[in-house]
C-alpha cells in the first residue's frame, strides 16, 4: 500500500458508456431540428467528446485502474501511447482538444460544420472501437 493515497476505482459495469453519447450525436447529425438551430453543432461535439472521455476511462480502468486517480483528462489520453501508440495516442488529444473547442463558444469563431463533426464521430467511432479491443471483453460492451 502506498503510504496516504488510496485508490478507489468505479466497478467496470457502473462506468459510463460511450455508445450512447456517440448516438445522440450521430443522431444530432442526420436530423436537423429547427429548435436546436445553432446549438445542436456544440451540443453534438461535446457528446462525442464524452464518449471519447468514457472510452478512455473504461480502458484505464481495464488496464491500469490507478490511472483514472490522475484527474486531468488530457494527461489520461496522452498515457494511451501505452496501448495505442505514440502517434494514435496523439491523434486522440488533438481530437479531444478539437472537440473541446468547438464546445467553448468564442464570438470570434465559427460554429464546426457538419463535415467537421462527421469526421470527428468517425474518429471517436475508431478510438472507442480501439480502445475496446485493447482493453479486453468489459469495456467491449462500450459498442
Amino acid at each position: 500500500m502506498t503510504q496516504g493515497i488510496t485508490v478507489t476505482t468505479p466497478d467496470t459495469d457502473n462506468l459510463p458508456d460511450p455508445g450512447p453519447a456517440l448516438e445522440h450525436a450521430d443522431r444530432l447529425l442526420r436530423h436537423a431540428d429547427p429548435l436546436t438551430e445553432g446549438m445542436w453543432s456544440r451540443m453534438a461535439a461535446r457528446l462525442m467528446r464524452c464518449a471519447l472521455e468514457r472510452a478512455v476511462d473504461r480502458h484505464w480502468h481495464q488496464a491500469r485502474p490507478e490511472v483514472i486517480a490522475c484527474p486531468i483528462i488530457k494527461m489520461r489520453i496522452l498515457m494511451l501511447e501505452t496501448a495505442l501508440g505514440r502517434a494514435s495516442a496523439r491523434d486522440a488529444y488533438t481530437l479531444w482538444s478539437s472537440l473541446s473547442d468547438a464546445t467553448h463558444p468564442h464570438p470570434y469563431e465559427l460554429a464546426p460544420t457538419g463535415g467537421e463533426l462527421r469526421r470527428w464521430h468517425d474518429e471517436v467511432a475508431q478510438l472507442v472501437r480501439q480502445l475496446a479491443a485493447v482493453s479486453g471483453p468489459a469495456a467491449g460492451r462500450a459498442e
